[in-house]
């Protein structure tokens, strides 16, 4: 019944996503890195797929990724698991033909080699042909089918992710790492690069970075998007949360705290248009940005005093120190309560109307408008 009503009301497809979900959410510019990089690496040895997939959905959001097709997805994903496992039954693979390859490279063989092994098992199922095909920038949602009847399509960094959560169907993902290359990523285990595209074992000397997999995920975060796949509007706040993750999970400084700047600017610009200035100052702060920090309270004194809301449009040009803007306000003030005096023709209702000329004279000092300010103080010397 429970999954009944799960399936029926839920906006998530299968039980995970909401775990993974409730994760991303968590994650703010303040959390504990460390601790960050333990839950993520947690999250991907109970199932990298859907935690990645749900990544895909909420930060790339997919046209085609609605509830159905990622149920359908799931669904093929474990006929995916059953037929790898039915292969590795099945197949077996000399510990020697593997030293003898290695050795061509100049690699020793891994120490755990029930491990080594599985990799290779797994690098002769998915080589390119009968079950696989190397697609550049293919979004991962292509790798999750049922290889009976469809080949499984991905680039670099979809095969890479498909090889971990198979390897975490028996051992701990902390085994892995990946490494980057130049516009490249590819598998490592133990001293041996694993090249998932081909199902070759390579032995890269050029090369950016060697990380642990929990990078994996910034690195998909920052992988271009699939141009055969539609994409509809993705919520700023939404890119936030993923820039964030990247920059607390992530090793590559430079491109992942650019990408959180860019991403806190297009939120606080998307707040501001949405007039939720506050929050857009928090951003604009967050970056340092003055120049968008002094158009942010301009345009929200601009905004409220259009509403007739003088403290708050005061609030916020007074941070402008922009005086036109400050006597702006003053004089519209100024101005609404003229034409409540504007029928007064007798001293005595002038004198009825006296607290009402203090404030016009008040706010024509404030305006600094001399002119103005004696004009009201004489009216009022008069109705002594």
């Amino acid at each position: 019944m429970f999954q009944f009503l799960f399936n029926l009301f839920s906006h998530y497809a299968h039980p995970f996503e909401k775990k993974a979900d409730r994760f991303f959410r968590s994650v703010r510019s303040t959390s504990s890195s460390r601790g960050v990089q333990k839950k993520l690496e947690g999250l991907m040895q109970e199932n990298l797929a859907v935690l990645n997939l749900w990544l895909e959905k909420r930060y790339k959001n997919y046209k085609y990724l609605n509830k159905r097709t990622r149920r359908k997805m799931y669904k093929d994903l474990e006929l995916l698991k059953q037929a790898f496992e039915r292969f590795t039954n099945e197949h077996t693979v000399q510990p020697s033909a593997i030293a003898h390859t290695l050795k061509i490279l100049h690699l020793k063989m891994p120490p755990d080699m029930d491990k080594m092994i599985y990799l290779a098992k797994m690098m002769h199922y998915l080589r390119p042909g009968a079950h696989y095909e190397y697609q550049a920038g293919a979004n991962f949602g292509k790798l999750l089918r049922d290889p009976r009847h469809q080949k499984l399509i991905g680039d670099c960094n979809q095969i890479v992710t498909l090889y971990v959560f198979l390897y975490a169907q028996k051992y701990p993902v902390g085994d892995l790492h990946i490494k980057l290359l130049p516009e490249h990523v590819c598998l490592h285990f133990q001293g041996v690069d694993i090249e998932a595209t081909n199902g070759t074992f390579q032995n890269y000397k050029d090369f950016e970075a060697l990380l642990p997999i929990t990078e994996l995920i910034p690195t998909n975060l920052l992988d271009i998007a699939d141009i055969e796949a539609q994409q509809a509007h993705v919520d700023p706040r939404a890119v936030v949360k993923a820039a964030q993750l990247a920059v607390l999970v992530s090793s590559q400084r430079s491109i992942v705290e650019r990408n959180l700047k860019i991403a806190y600017r297009n939120l606080g610009i998307l707040l501001m248009h949405q007039h939720e200035y506050e929050s857009a100052i928090f951003y604009f702060a967050k970056l340092g940005d003055h120049d968008l920090i002094t158009a942010a309270n301009h345009n929200a004194a601009i905004y409220f005093l259009k509403k007739y809301k003088y403290r708050e449009a005061l609030h916020y040009a007074l941070k402008t120190k922009d005086f036109e803007l400050e006597r702006a306000i003053y004089l519209k003030q100024y101005n609404l309560l003229a034409q409540k005096v504007e029928g007064v023709t007798t001293v005595s209702a002038a004198r009825n109307k006296r607290s009402i000329y203090r404030k016009m004279r008040d706010l024509a000092r404030k305006a600094k408008d001399r002119e103005l300010e004696k004009s009201i103080q004489k009216i009022l010397d008069d109705i002594r």
